[in-house]
């Protein structure tokens, strides 16, 4: 069994776009590590995307992101990176399970396939006719958050500085994997994730901690 960790960059689709019915982005980068048995990396892709349906990176976007007009001008279209993506995953030829930051990445890229008629090979329907398992919610489920955290703020709590570039695919998806080593690992989630899963148990007023712990400031990533 190979864990891939999965994650996207995506730009607005431009107002006026017809396409905006189906969805109001698309994906420009694409990041994920392949993870062994122990949750170890042992692999790691990384495409950037050509937007279809604007032709420029939204400022708002690239600064966010880092990705520009250049970076994307020769870059695959959507079908050909996904291509690329599925090929990757596959090519151990091992079963594999995906993971994202929250289920916004599977949505989109359900949409996108819609939007751009993206035809999946037997190979692929396993990979894309599921829905990719949502670490975000398991994350927040376990430890008793009743709203969305940030990847930034889940690793703070696990005590562990973010490495690289918030919103790079790659360095997104490589933090997530190292935040889903130690929620899987017992001794690490003990030594980590143990006092704040026990601060979130319901209190005697019937409440939890983090019910009352206003996260709006933290924006989900």
């Amino acid at each position: 069994m190979k864990h891939i960790v999965v994650d996207l960059e995506m730009n607005n689709i431009r107002q006026k776009s017809e396409a905006r019915r189906i969805c109001t982005m698309e994906t420009i980068e694409i990041g994920a590590v392949m993870l062994d048995d122990n949750l170890q990396e042992i692999s790691s892709f990384r495409t950037y995307v050509k937007p279809e349906f604007n032709d420029r990176i939204v400022r708002k976007i690239s600064r966010l992101t880092g990705i520009t007009d250049d970076m994307v001008a020769n870059a695959p279209k959507f079908n050909g990176a996904l291509r690329m993506f599925t090929n990757w995953c596959l090519g151990t030829g091992d079963e594999v399970t995906v993971y994202a930051w929250s289920e916004s990445d599977y949505g989109q890229i359900s949409k996108e396939m819609i939007l751009k008629g993206y035809e999946v090979s037997d190979q692929e329907s396993d990979l894309l006719g599921n829905a990719w398992s949502d670490f975000q919610q398991e994350f927040d489920s376990h430890l008793g958050f009743e709203r969305q955290l940030s990847l930034k703020m889940a690793l703070d709590m696990a005590g562990v500085d973010f490495s690289g570039r918030e919103h790079d695919a790659l360095d997104d998806a490589r933090n997530t994997a190292e935040l889903l080593q130690i929620f899987r690992d017992e001794g690490l989630f003990d030594k980590t994730l143990r006092k704040i899963k026990e601060y979130m148990e319901p209190t005697e007023i019937g409440n939890t901690i983090g019910s009352l712990i206003d996260f709006s400031a933290f924006a989900c990533a």
